[in-house]
């Protein structure tokens, strides 16, 4: 199997072959691991057009050389901009979405159909920014009509958006949308019913009608609405956050043939180590989750700054020990 079908395989409750299949919602270990950075933020926009085009061609080469070296199924593509903190922005982002085709263009060319490459989006409601929080409370109460209809706005322009990067090249699509804290989802399972999980759907029909993969991403306890997450449509869930709770191994048995499982090593416990600890919890989420597919291992978010990349390199390692059949 190359890459591409091993996770395919693996998101359709398929066993593929060799070893359990691998992606990273993020990574950032780019200089670490090669000695190289991506070209991406203020610095691309800096730049003229002849030497934007030459900027993602940088791009998804690294890209390519990162998915090789360290065993990655999927290759996603740089989404927009956002902050890490007020005027903080995150370390990769693109300023416009016709930069992100492109650079889902140029990984397409340098890829080819060997890795699966994932567009990147946000099609529904999500918790708000610290500072809008009383706004979105009496937003929920008094104007529920106008939360509905912001919602519909996003999705609607999410499915436009989407079937660009299809066009350009994506072969499934990653909806980023935190919904929940480490005690539960930020509303009450009520009220997600209904300002949430109809759009959910709705986003999930738009590619299950073609037959292509949508993920999404939220950290936090989901426990409390797990069996209407299970009913969405989804094809799966990333994150299945150890910080909150949540044991990808136990939620396996329950989401066998529904949802397929994305995660979920502690990022934390890959900042701070030791190799050794990290080993043992790669072995133990592999050693329960790989048989029967509807598994793929990753961080349970972003491979950030920070992280050693011996550390890295050892979850890497684990992942080919102990997830071979």
């Amino acid at each position: 199997m190359t890459p591409k079908q091993r996770f395919e395989a693996s998101i359709g409750f398929r066993q593929p072959d060799g070893m359990v299949s691998m992606m990273e919602l993020g990574f950032h270990l780019f200089g670490e691991l090669t000695g190289i950075e991506p070209v991406a933020g203020y610095e691309y926009a800096a730049l003229n057009a002849p030497g934007k085009q030459r900027a993602l061609e940088h791009n998804a080469e690294l890209f390519v050389r990162v998915a090789e070296e360290c065993g990655h199924d999927v290759i996603r593509g740089i989404g927009g901009y956002w902050e890490l903190s007020p005027g903080l922005p995150a370390y990769l982002w693109l300023p416009d979405r016709q930069a992100r085709l492109d650079q889902i263009r140029a990984i397409k060319k340098a890829a080819g159909d060997k890795y699966f490459i994932l567009g990147q989006h946000t099609a529904t409601m999500g918790m708000p920014n610290s500072d809008r929080v009383e706004e979105f409370v009496y937003d929920l109460f008094d104007r529920p009509d106008e939360v509905k209809a912001r919602n519909e706005g996003l999705l609607l322009d999410a499915v436009e958006f989407q079937e660009r990067m299809l066009d350009a090249g994506a072969d499934g699509i990653l909806n980023s949308c935190d919904v929940a804290y480490k005690t539960g989802p930020f509303i009450s399972p009520a009220m997600m019913d209904e300002f949430f999980f109809p759009y959910l759907r709705r986003w999930a029909d738009s590619l299950n009608k073609q037959s292509v993969i949508s993920i999404w991403h939220t950290d936090g306890n989901l426990m409390p609405v797990m069996g209407r997450i299970l009913d969405s449509g989804i094809s799966a869930l990333q994150c299945v956050d150890p910080l909150a709770g949540m044991d990808i191994v136990e939620l396996k048995k329950l989401a066998a043939g529904k949802l397929a499982l994305i995660g979920n090593i502690d990022c934390g416990l890959l900042q701070f180590g030791p190799a050794d600890t990290i080993t043992a919890e790669v072995r133990r989420v592999v050693e329960g989750c790989k048989h029967g597919g509807g598994f793929v291992l990753s961080g349970c978010n972003a491979i950030f700054k920070g992280i050693p990349i011996e550390h890295y390199l050892a979850y890497c390692k684990a992942r080919v020990e102990y997830g071979r059949f």
